[in-house]
């Protein structure tokens, strides 16, 4: 509808300066003077039209070129946009290709010959006093109650109930939850409970003498002990020292792992029972 108004307006504009023109040229019998006076009044009104012109060009010129921008500016947009969603897309693969290959270096390294890579579909915690995730493997693939859920060689949990097609973990932000644990270095051992009844999830580690050099940022690991959790896994580092008693410290644990992060865990069998001395006996 714009360009046919401005195709008129210049059909009009024309026409008015062909008039213009053609009363300018001299006409047999017309006196001189006569023409000069008229010259010296249409020409400002012929200067003026066609700097109008020449302004309505430029202008539309100008529109039509910041129309033009306009549109490929927004192309532009559209195009970064999907750029960088592919981009962040590409990170999020890249991340998850290096967590499961982390993952099954672990498995091909024989540590965990029968591990199994899961995925955390949902996470099931109902406030501090419950603290559960869901996790993709289940019976049919070999998983039972009792298997030990590991991130990247930190301690994340238990499996504590197994369906065919899924597993729930409970993890150490539980407060039930309770693994022998032992300074990396050998220095003291004890009882790590999980969570806290609070809303912060710091675990606390119970029972050490007060004669074994404590220090803040030492590094505790899976003892083995309690025949439950493989030995050697990471479960947290030392955040605070109280002491309990005259005899024992009470330590608050930074855990190793945040299980509302969590997006894939490996499930690894429990350890092999140790055979007891009269269990070799009775073998003999």
């Amino acid at each position: 509808m714009d360009e046919r108004r401005t195709a008129l307006l210049y059909a009009v504009l024309a026409m008015f300066l062909l008039a213009v023109l053609a009363w300018q040229v001299p006409v047999e019998g017309q006196g001189n003077a006569l023409l000069s006076a008229g010259r010296a009044v249409v020409s400002p009104v012929v200067d003026g039209v066609i700097g109008a012109v020449d302004l309505v060009r430029r202008g539309w010129t100008g529109y039509v070129a910041l129309v033009g921008v306009r549109r490929e500016r927004d192309e532009l947009r559209a195009r970064l946009e999907r750029l960088e969603t592919d981009v962040a897309l590409c990170d999020e693969v890249r991340r998850e290709n290096d967590r499961l290959r982390e993952m099954l270096d672990l498995v091909r390294s024989g540590a965990f010959e029968r591990a199994l890579v899961a995925r955390v579909v949902a996470d099931l915690s109902s406030g501090p006093r419950n603290r559960m995730l869901l996790v993709d493997r289940g019976r049919r693939d070999g998983v039972e109650r009792g298997w030990v859920a590991v991130h990247r060689g930190a301690l994340v949990g238990l499996v504590v109930r197994a369906g065919r097609r899924s597993a729930e973990v409970m993890t150490l932000e539980d407060p039930d939850a309770a693994v022998a644990v032992r300074h990396r270095e050998g220095r003291y051992v004890g009882v790590l409970h999980g969570g806290g009844r609070g809303a912060a999830v710091v675990a606390r580690l119970d029972y050490v003498p007060r004669d074994r050099p404590v220090v803040v940022g030492d590094t505790l690991v899976t003892s083995g002990l309690d025949g439950v959790y493989p030995p050697g896994l990471v479960v947290g580092r030392v955040r605070a020292l109280g002491g309990d008693s005259p005899l024992t410290w009470t330590i608050r644990v930074d855990l190793a792992f945040t299980g509302s992060t969590l997006e894939e865990v490996l499930l690894v069998p429990p350890p092999a029972p140790v055979p007891r001395p009269d269990d070799a006996e009775d073998g003999r």
